[in-house]
């Protein structure tokens, strides 16, 4: 008797990064694809009108043994287009989804590894680790904070290792710049993307939660690997305290309507949380200057988030795109 042939959707959305995303699917046609899996991309821009035909027609010419499909969605906002993915991936029978993001690349063994660890476990969701690419040319400055970042994302990739060996695995919080989700799972619960984030971020954290909330049954593939090409937008201070205070606001706004009383009185712990990570790093700058200098940015951002939280004031993390 022959095994069951699975069907995989490979979900890219991007907007504004042709160039980062030609990349992504250079690596996508490089994957090896594990046995008795049949692969389907599916490639959604974040635009009214489509502007990276050639950049997927040259990958269709690739990839000759799979379906890509290739489509727009004109609403801006991250979550309606992993949703329109998503959409696609269970009117079209796929049995499971993965993303990356479109200023990522994928590791040859990639997709194996992820299947390799879903199947062993039987998981609906899994994630693996995201490495930071190298990068040249750029100042010293920046170099700084490159390497600031790259021993938080070292560190955190460790301690997501240590959770998993030691059986903790599905405490791990997972987000969809490496992730696979078992459609079965999906098509059960109807869970989506909050459509209500708009141009705000963290929609794959609540989608996270929410999935717990439903028992989904999660785990960390380490081997599973993605790189994570640094914008050099992104290599600057201001733009990590923007980001931290953004994804704090919208953190704030979110538990005031479902647990007001508890968020209003967790509030002056978490600023006063913040400004001691401020003073620590002060003492801790000739170290790791770069982390230092970043974790404070992440802690004063922080603080300014848990505030504007409490306000009507609104400033969406992806109002405007880094990267090319």
């Amino acid at each position: 008797m022959t095994e069951h042939l699975r069907t995989i959707c490979v979900g890219t959305v991007t907007r504004n990064r042709p160039i980062m995303l030609q990349a992504l699917l250079d690596s996508y046609a490089m994957m090896a694809i594990p046995a008795n899996v049949k692969l389907e991309y599916v490639i959604i821009e974040n635009s009214a009108t489509a502007t990276v035909h050639g950049i997927v027609d040259r990958f269709r010419a690739k990839v000759p043994n799979s379906v890509v499909r290739y489509e727009t969605e004109s609403r801006l906002g991250i979550s309606f287009v992993r949703n329109r993915v998503l959409d696609n991936a269970i009117s079209t029978g796929c049995d499971l989804l993965t993303f990356a993001d479109d200023d990522e690349t994928v590791d040859p063994n990639w997709l194996t590894e992820l299947l390799t660890e879903r199947d062993a476990l039987d998981l609906d969701i899994v994630g693996g680790p995201v490495r930071l690419a190298p990068m040249n040319n750029i100042s010293r400055w920046k170099q700084l904070l490159w390497n600031g970042l790259n021993i938080k994302v070292q560190k955190d990739e460790r301690k997501a290792d240590f959770v998993r060996d030691q059986g903790g695995a599905g405490e791990l919080r997972l987000a969809t710049n490496n992730w696979m989700g078992n459609l079965s799972f999906f098509r059960s619960t109807g869970l989506r993307f909050d459509e209500t984030l708009g141009l705000n971020g963290g929609e794959d954290w609540r989608l996270y939660r929410e999935s717990k909330k439903l028992v989904a049954k999660t785990g960390w593939a380490p081997r599973a690997v993605v790189f994570d090409t640094i914008a050099t937008e992104r290599l600057t201070l201001s733009y990590h305290f923007r980001r931290s205070r953004n994804h704090c606001a919208i953190e704030v706004k979110t538990k005031l309507v479902n647990r007001k009383k508890a968020t209003l009185f967790r509030l002056p712990g978490s600023i006063a949380a913040r400004l001691l990570k401020v003073i620590v790093q002060l003492f801790r700058m000739p170290v790791a200057p770069g982390l230092s200098l970043l974790t404070i940015a992440w802690s004063l951002g922080g603080i300014i988030g848990l505030i504007q939280g409490l306000t009507n004031i609104s400033t969406p993390h992806y109002q405007t795109t880094t990267g090319k």
